[in-house]
């Protein structure tokens, strides 16, 4: 795959939770939740992976955006024209990194709003922001997630770029199904470690866990320490793939790229 080409500077100003230390959600291949420690992390700046663009959005189809300047929050509101916002997602940082904020765009209303999917529980929460308050990004890309065939797809439009066997989760605790969007990147600190060289939070969470390992039960896209695994449902409910696989996805996908899990 190709390096999207930047067509600005991306401003950095918040994050859905990580998915270590506040966020580690998948442990060991079995038993009770007791994932390993996987603090410090360092959070990858959005800035290679997204390309800014303020032109044609096609809502649902790899256009994520990102909100405008230093804001501490970032309001959303539960509809198009509300004074009052429904909730704020409130800047958070990792080891004293920030993490972007992402949205994936799901609609345009007349007026300066747009409708977007959220980073937070539940799974499949929408709300509207102000158009003002963010900057589009055009993103070619989309992964599909085949649970029962145990495997991962990138498309590059309506190209297949690459093709993975991936884990998912055991019966109980299942990988949620449904459409969900890359919400973060993070780089563990040991590359050969369980989680591998990098991490992917999604905008997915754990139908079974609200917290594991310190964090809120995030599902992930992941490297692994235990190839040999692949192919099987071995988590408790992240993505796992071989290490070059996600170092290569790391490298390619902009956050905010559409990942539709499917059974």
């Amino acid at each position: 795959m190709r390096r999207i080409a930047l067509l600005g500077v991306l401003l950095v100003v918040g994050a859905a939770a990580g998915l270590f230390g506040r966020a580690a959600l998948d442990g060991g291949g079995g038993g009770a939740p007791s994932g390993p420690d996987a603090l410090p992390v360092v959070p990858v700046s959005g800035e290679t992976h997204v390309s800014l663009d303020d032109a044609a959005v096609e809502p649902g189809r790899g256009v994520a955006i990102v909100a405008r300047g230093r804001r501490a929050v970032v309001p959303v509101y539960a509809r198009p024209g509300a004074t009052q916002p429904q909730r704020r997602l409130v800047r958070r940082t990792v080891d004293g990194s920030r993490l972007p904020v992402i949205f994936l765009v799901l609609a345009r209303r007349s007026g300066g709003w747009l409708k977007v999917s959220l980073p937070v529980r539940p799974n499949h929460a929408s709300a509207w922001v102000r158009s003002a308050a963010v900057r589009l990004a055009r993103d070619p890309y989309r992964v599909e997630v085949q649970l029962g065939r145990h495997r991962l797809l990138v498309y590059e439009h309506d190209r297949v770029l690459l093709r993975a066997p991936i884990g998912v989760g055991r019966a109980v605790s299942p990988t949620p199904t449904g459409r969900y969007f890359l919400a973060d990147l993070l780089r563990p600190p040991d590359p050969g470690g369980f989680y591998g060289p990098y991490a992917f939070g999604l905008s997915a969470y754990s139908p079974v866990y609200t917290s594991f390992a310190g964090g809120d039960g995030q599902i992930g896209i992941h490297g692994t320490d235990a190839p040999g695994a692949l192919g099987g449902d071995v988590s408790h409910g992240c993505i796992r793939v071989r290490n070059g696989v996600i170092a290569r996805l790391a490298r390619e996908l902009p956050l905010g790229t559409p990942v539709w899990i499917r059974a």
